[in-house]
């Protein structure tokens, strides 16, 4: 029996970003301000974090269109310390949804796959890979790699990309 998982899919030139789609309530395509700190959507502000810098950064890549695409998700998939750090930078509380915003640079979609096409990290590179939130890789024709919203916003507060409001 082949098993089969749903992610949600970031594509960048070189590589697939992939998170698993119980993570991501809905994604939608906005025309919002990169750096904004919080995005009203549905009548509620959320806090927004665009993280498409770090991604290109971190791992080299490009993105294929010239969009901002914004995944909503909810503050209950995130560690207490990710869900502070979220509310410290934002400096916005979470709405009574829980809901938040992270947006990045290129175009998102659902994909289905097959998770044996996934494979764990090798122990030697692991831990700094996986600072980085990458939790397994696929290369199947374009790299893809299965990320952790957790550990992604992590190394997000940690690299210093954050400008706070004023500096």
């Amino acid at each position: 029996m082949e098993a089969h998982n749903h992610f949600t899919c970031i594509a960048y030139d070189t590589i697939d970003f992939l998170i698993q789609s119980k993570y991501v309530i809905f994604g939608i395509y906005l025309d919002v301000e990169k750096d904004v700190k919080n995005i009203v959507f549905n009548r509620e502000t959320l806090p927004h974090i665009h993280i498409g810098h770090l991604l290109e950064k971190e791992f080299g890549c490009k993105s294929l269109e010239d969009c901002n695409v914004v995944l909503v998700m909810k503050k209950q998939n995130f560690a207490t310390d990710v869900q502070k750090m979220i509310e410290d930078f934002t400096e916005t509380a979470f709405p009574a949804s829980g809901n938040l915003a992270v947006s990045v640079n290129s175009s998102v979609a659902s994909k289905i796959m097959d998770i044996k096409n996934l494979h764990l990290i090798p122990s030697s590179i692991r831990e700094r890979q996986n600072e980085c939130g990458v939790c397994a890789i696929g290369l199947t024709g374009k790299k893809q790699i299965l990320i952790s919203p957790d550990n992604l916003l992590k190394k997000f507060f940690a690299v210093g990309l954050i400008k706070k409001v004023g500096s």
